[in-house]
């Protein structure tokens, strides 16, 4: 199990990238949370097995049809214990 926190900048908010990384998180099983930030980026709390969250921050990288990801920083973080879902965050 790891844990990663992920700030993606570019063209990200208003193009429905929370809703797609719920989605994308959903499906692959991955825990914890997306949020848009005041400076126009989103963050991203990932936590799942290394491999899974490997592909969910590639998918990441695409991002939604409408977005263009300029930037993706990440780091590992501790995990959460008993962490259930993904959610979006206001």
């Amino acid at each position: 199990m790891m844990r990663k926190k992920v700030r993606i900048s570019g063209f990200v908010q208003g193009v429905g990238f929370r809703n797609f990384t719920q989605k994308k998180a959903i499906e692959l099983g991955v825990t914890g949370f997306v949020k848009n930030l005041i400076d126009g980026s989103v963050y991203v709390e990932a936590q799942g097995e290394k491999a899974i969250i490997s592909i969910f921050i590639s998918e990441l990288k695409i991002g939604p049809r409408y977005g263009e990801v300029l930037e993706i920083k990440e780091t590992t973080i501790p995990i959460i214990e008993n962490e259930y879902g993904f959610r979006v965050s206001f």
